[in-house]
């Protein structure tokens, strides 16, 4: 994107993108930012196993908040600390600079990065990322506004308070990616399903079905979006179109 390798999240596949990263670099520097949205294991666990951070040449800047109960420092440290991992975050090779981020509007380079806090367990920041080419949107973890009313954080308000900051913060999230090119977002209950999963985790194994609902959805509303689910490996490229 404009010139800047950006990742986002460090799950497991992190590490096959770090083997292909240096195959594809070679001998030259390796220069990326990768942009954390939570601290649940299952987006910072491949961290510890990423190639890049091995190598003295390459810089690789993190960038993400704090959260209750841990600076974004003590997030990034705790995968690689004794006794989980031998070696230690700032035993690296690597240039690591972890950036705690403060601002809901910054740049990465010539990208502009937008985020947004969403609804889940413990906080997660959605990220909307702005190129010459287009916009990428990443919501990975979140859940519809509804539990907000259920969940603690509602507790001191009154019903009516509690549903007019629901829809208010529904109406945020859907400004926050109106328009973007490319989203990226978690979806993977049915209505049927979600009932019986609030604050729950991401296992299912309705994916295809879910899918061909969603493109009903689109077909019956006469847009052209398209719809895919998530798969390992899988590529979206976003062409830049030049107006003459």
């Amino acid at each position: 994107m404009d010139d800047e390798t950006i990742i986002l999240d460090a799950g497991s596949g992190i590490r096959p993108l770090g083997i292909e990263l240096v195959k594809e670099f070679g001998t030259q520097p390796i220069k990326l930012s990768l942009l954390i949205t939570h601290a649940h294991w299952d987006h910072i666990q491949g961290l510890p196993f990423f190639k890049p951070a091995y190598d003295s040449k390459n810089q690789i800047g993190i960038f993400g908040f704090d959260e209750t109960g841990a600076t974004f420092r003590q997030i990034i440290d705790q995968p690689m600390k004794a006794p989980f991992f031998p070696i230690a975050m700032r035993e690296l090779s690597g240039r690591i600079e972890i950036r705690k981020l403060s601002e809901m509007t910054f740049s990465i380079g010539k990208v502009q990065v937008h985020a947004a806090f969403v609804n889940h367990p413990g906080g997660c920041a959605g990220y909307r990322l702005n190129t010459s080419a287009g916009s990428v949107a990443f919501v990975p973890d979140h859940e519809p506004y509804e539990f907000f009313l259920h969940s603690p954080r509602a507790n001191h308000l009154s019903p009516e308070k509690a549903k007019k900051t629901a829809a208010n913060e529904q109406a945020g999230l859907i400004e926050f990616l109106n328009g973007s090119d490319i989203l990226i977002l978690d979806a993977q209950y049915t209505d049927e399903e979600y009932k019986r999963h609030i604050g729950w985790g991401h296992d299912d194994q309705m994916v295809d079905k879910i899918v061909d609902c969603a493109r009903s959805v689109v077909r019956q509303s006469g847009k052209s979006l398209e719809i895919e689910a998530a798969r390992e490996g899988s590529e979206i490229l976003l062409e830049a179109k030049v107006l003459v």
